[in-house]
C-alpha cells in the first residue's frame, strides 16, 4: 500500500497531466477549427481569437512544464531536515513554505489561468459573431 508522500506525489503527478491535457488539447482542438474558418471574412474575428487563445493556451504549456520542474525543486527542499531547508517571507511575514514551493502553486495557477483566459477570448468572438 502506498504511503501519503507516493499518494500527494501521485495527485502532483495527475494535476500537471491535467494541465497539460486542457492546454494542450485546447490549442490541437482550435487549431483545427481555425482550418475551417481562417479564409471566412466574416469569421475574421473569431479567427483572431483563435489565433490568440493557442497563443495563450501555449503560456499555460510553458507554465505547466515549470510548475513541473518547480515541483521537483519543492519536493527536493521538504527532503531537508526543517533547520536546513531555505526560509520565505513576503511583506517581512515567514512563510510556512518554501519560496519554490510558492512559486510552483503560481506556475500551477497561471496554467489554469491561461486556459480560461484562451476559452473567455474564444466565448466573446464567438459571441460577437453571432450578433
Amino acid at each position: 500500500m502506498a504511503d501519503g508522500v507516493e499518494l500527494r506525489a501521485e495527485m502532483d503527478t495527475e494535476t500537471v497531466r491535467g494541465l497539460l491535457l486542457i492546454n494542450g488539447g485546447g490549442a490541437v482542438a482550435l487549431l483545427a477549427f481555425l482550418v475551417g474558418i481562417i479564409q471566412k471574412p466574416e469569421l475574421a474575428v473569431l479567427a483572431r481569437a483563435i489565433i490568440w487563445s493557442v497563443f495563450t493556451f501555449q503560456l499555460g504549456l510553458v507554465a505547466a512544464v515549470i510548475h513541473n520542474r518547480l515541483r521537483r525543486l519543492c519536493s527536493l527542499e521538504y527532503a531537508k531536515k526543517i533547520e536546513n531547508r531555505k526560509k520565505c517571507s513576503l511583506f517581512g511575514h515567514v512563510l510556512k513554505e518554501p519560496c519554490i514551493c510558492h512559486w510552483s502553486i503560481g506556475f500551477m495557477w497561471a496554467s489554469i489561468g491561461a486556459f480560461l483566459i484562451g476559452g473567455l477570448l474564444v466565448l466573446g468572438a464567438g459571441l460577437c459573431v453571432l450578433r
